[in-house]
């Protein structure tokens, strides 16, 4: 009798299933391809694939916002809604929620509860024409904007020098042969474009509060302390266009981000009327115009400072 007639048949293999959301995978992988693509296999892995289960729409089939409930992109890396992981605690490990990269952006170094009041303070303040009350949060992970240092090259000599002992932008006592005050000179030099800066302080003087003043919260800006939330920073009300330049407090500078002046009030409205009401947010309000250039100017500063390090080990 032929030995093939003794042979058990194969019983078909049990389909395996991807741990994250639940969709068919080859033998011996426990994610899909899709899941895989956004796990981090170096650092807080269990913490990602948590968040990412936390985050799965079964019905969508799709990644859900933590901050909005707006539904993800996985695959293009230049869209604002792009699949991100956020620390709802700065800097606290294993805690992490799935966000849009413009949530993640605008958040920046606050934690959950604070970024939720910060955005609630910043609808009042635009409804009511008041300054932004700094004490509804502590700022207890804040350190401080990176800011860029002066060029070398740069210099004031095409600029018309007042009489010595009068500031140009605050009338305060100068350098000899300067045209500004010891406070304003470190300012602009905090700047690449110096012409561009001084009519930014210029227009942001206050002569009775004697102050720089944020065009975006109506605060008193901070000159000294580098650490504080409302140091005095440069901002563009259009994002990289000339002579939109204004002074705005580093916080919310860096929630700014690559918006607009009119998408930024537009986000604010619409995040904090979702975290009041739980409605859906609505996504069309805003079309991200200037978010493409954002990330290409990231994306390069980034290499800039990989190549300067790798310069710095040869």
């Amino acid at each position: 009798m032929s030995p093939a007639l003794h042979t058990r048949p194969k019983t078909p293999a049990k389909p395996r299933f991807c741990y994250i959301c639940c969709g068919t995978v080859p033998r011996r992988y426990k994610y899909c391809a899709r899941c895989y693509e956004h796990l981090d296999q170096r650092k807080e892995t269990q913490a990602h694939i948590l968040a990412m289960k936390a985050a799965w729409d079964p019905i969508a089939k799709g990644f859900r916002c933590y901050y909005t409930g707006v539904l993800l992109e996985l695959y293009d890396l230049s869209n604002p809604w792009y699949i991100t992981f956020d620390h709802r605690i700065p800097g606290k490990i294993g805690d992490l929620v799935v966000c849009a990269a413009w949530v993640n952006s605008m958040k920046t170094q606050l934690s959950e509860e604070e970024f939720k009041a910060v955005i609630m303070e910043f609808a009042r303040c635009k409804q009511a024409g008041e300054p932004f009350n700094l004490a509804i949060a502590k700022f207890k992970y804040w350190r401080g904007p990176a800011l860029p240092k002066p060029p070398k090259t740069a210099s004031l000599t095409n600029l018309r020098l007042p009489k010595v002992g009068d500031c140009m932008i605050c009338s305060a006592r100068t350098y000899p042969y300067s045209p500004f005050c010891p406070p304003c000179r470190n300012t602009i030099g905090s700047h690449e474009n110096r012409k561009e800066a001084v009519a930014a302080m210029l227009a942001s003087w206050d002569p009775t509060r004697k102050a720089f003043i944020c065009y975006l919260t109506g605060l008193r800006l901070e000159r000294s302390d580098r650490k504080s939330p409302i140091l005095s920073t440069f901002d563009h009300r259009l994002p990289k266009t000339p002579g939109t330049l204004r002074m705005a407090a580093a916080f919310a500078n860096e929630m700014k981000t690559a918006l607009s002046e009119d998408e930024f009030w537009l986000v604010v409205e619409e995040l904090a009327h979702h975290f009041q009401t739980g409605e859906a947010f609505n996504k069309d309000i805003i079309k991200f115009a200037y978010w493409k250039g954002f990330l290409m100017a990231r994306r390069r500063a980034m290499r800039a400072r990989r190549l300067a390090a790798k310069a710095r080990r040869v």
